[in-house]
């Protein structure tokens, strides 16, 4: 791969957007595609990078985009692979390249609106959960052969795949920069079954998916042909497979986190109970209510000690927010409390303990949820089967401005 960097000077700033354009054979597109990405972000908050990824052109797809380069606010850097690979080694080349928080890309025709770019580099930005921004043609003057055929080749990915996103193939997607540049390190598909790998990886690691609902403008004949289409159903069935495999993974290491939560539980009752023991032998002359309530609130103290060392580095291997644990421990001893009292209140003494296992039993799914949903917050990959939540954003569909 030939690296040839126009321009290298970017801010330091940490609003710093990535945006690669994977191009092939594109000299009559990219210089306008370079100025009107630069142009989008005119007037906002980001500073901006855009990285171009020549796959092996014929053209002076290069030649035209180094000259773009006065004539932007943005820094550009060219890169170029010396054959062609497909767009999906494109955009990863571009992904290892990148340096922003926000790292998305766009193709190199302007099919789709720049005018989004801004604006889904700034839903990640504001979204309190790890979010991926991604394009969903709800409109497109193509052919109806072509809107045909690329609905029904995205439903059979769909299905395959069990990937529940609206459009997997819009060529305008955007991803928390650190994120995709760790996840690009497990895709390996070239072509464009690019796009529904990463998907699936971002699906795996948690990520959001927000669709940005917009129109995509037809600038000429689709590349794929119908028949490459066909031929990628083994790659989509292997890719199914691997998915699956995953998930099952996932699904194991969950249970051993359980298992491992279920342990320091144990342990740390039995701190808990040892603890306040020994204080009732140290001071049992003349025990009163009080007294006993003081010392099983020193045995629990010491014992939320043993137990937040152990969840942080056992447990979820990291060490969890010593405020939110507490808070979260907090509110399962509340449970076990304030159960144990209304089982006694309403059904007499003998009912105490069970009404106190019952309250063990709520803490520790609210613990075990809640500590890891710490976990989770302090960016460590904690596995999880869960699929997250996938959105269409309440906007406006986004249309081409330039022609």
């Amino acid at each position: 791969m030939c690296i040839m960097s126009v321009d290298r000077q970017r801010s330091d700033d940490h609003r710093l957007v990535s945006i690669i354009i994977p191009a092939y054979d594109e000299a009559q597109h990219i210089a306008g595609t370079i100025q009107s990405v630069s142009d989008a972000f005119l007037g906002s908050s980001w500073n901006v990078e855009i990285i171009v990824v020549d796959d092996g052109s014929h053209d002076e797809t290069v030649l035209r985009a180094q000259r773009s380069a006065p004539n932007i606010a943005a820094a550009l850097i060219v890169l170029r692979h010396e054959r062609n690979q497909g767009k999906g080694a494109a955009l990863r080349t571009g992904f290892l390249h990148s340096q922003g928080i926000v790292v998305g890309f766009i193709d190199a025709d302007r099919e789709y609106p720049v005018q989004a770019l801004p604006t889904m580099a700034q839903m990640i930005d504001d979204s309190p959960h790890s979010t991926c921004v991604i394009g969903c043609r709800v409109a497109d003057d193509r052919t109806w052969l072509e809107r045909t055929t690329s609905r029904l080749a995205h439903r059979v990915a769909s299905a395959v795949l069990s990937l529940p996103v609206t459009d997997t193939q819009a060529g305008l997607k955007m991803f928390p920069g650190p994120m995709v540049r760790d996840i690009v390190a497990d895709c390996h598909q070239s072509g464009w079954l690019y796009d529904i790998e990463l998907l699936l990886h971002a699906v795996e690691q948690q990520l959001y998916v927000v669709e940005l609902p917009l129109r995509q403008r037809s600038v000429r004949r689709r590349r794929a042909s119908l028949w490459s289409m066909i031929r990628c159903g083994p790659v989509l069935v292997g890719l199914a497979v691997g998915h699956r495999q995953r998930t099952l993974q996932k699904n194991r290491r969950q249970l051993r986190e359980m298992i491992r939560f279920g342990v320091v539980g144990a342990i740390n009752s039995g701190v808990d109970l040892g603890v306040f023991w020994l204080l009732t032998q140290l001071w049992s002359v003349g025990h009163h209510g009080f007294e006993a309530g003081a010392e099983s609130l020193v045995a629990w103290i010491v014992a939320s000690f043993v137990g937040y060392a152990l969840h942080s580095r056992y447990t979820f291997h990291r060490q969890l927010p010593r405020a939110g644990f507490y808070v979260v421990t907090g509110l399962g001893v509340s449970i076990q409390v304030t159960l144990t009292a209304l089982a006694t209140h309403w059904f007499g003494a003998s009912e105490a303990l069970p009404g106190k296992m019952v309250g063990i039993g709520i803490a520790s799914m609210i613990t075990y949820f809640g500590y890891r949903f710490l976990a989770q917050r302090s960016q460590t990959e904690i596995s999880s089967a869960k699929v997250p939540r996938i959105v269409r954003a309440q906007v406006p569909t986004v249309v081409c401005q330039d022609s």
